[in-house]
């Protein structure tokens, strides 16, 4: 793990704290809703270890915030947009969501993109 993500988590760590003292909710209720137990919660709290981003995640909507707040960095207001609609859809709208992502996106399988000026 790099220095920066190191930060980033110390970071987490005291926003986390503060909106737990804010919402009131316990680290019992915290981590359940994440998936953990108490315990990972206490030792994660008092800087044992580090978490991944999926995990931080979860922390931030167990909040009602998304990972950007979390981590205190800059979101462009169109993927953050993308990010909450994706949230809101049901698992079938995710998939065919995915679906045309993937057939809009170029990969290197194709091993060629389509020219912005081609059909004009």
């Amino acid at each position: 793990m790099t220095a920066q993500m190191g930060q980033k988590d110390d970071a987490a760590r005291g926003r986390v704290t503060r909106w737990l003292a804010a919402s009131q909710m316990t680290q019992t209720a915290l981590a359940e809703r994440i998936g953990r137990n108490q315990a990972w919660m206490s030792r994660y709290l008092d800087g044992e270890f580090d978490t991944d981003l999926e995990t931080l995640d979860r922390l931030a909507q167990a909040f009602g915030h998304t990972i950007f707040e979390l981590l205190d960095t800059s979101a462009d207001a169109t993927e953050a947009e993308v990010i909450e609609r994706w949230r809101a859809l049901r698992p079938s709208g995710r998939k065919i969501v995915l679906e045309v992502l993937r057939e809009w996106t170029p990969t290197a399988a194709r091993g060629r993109t389509r020219s912005r000026t081609a059909g004009k």
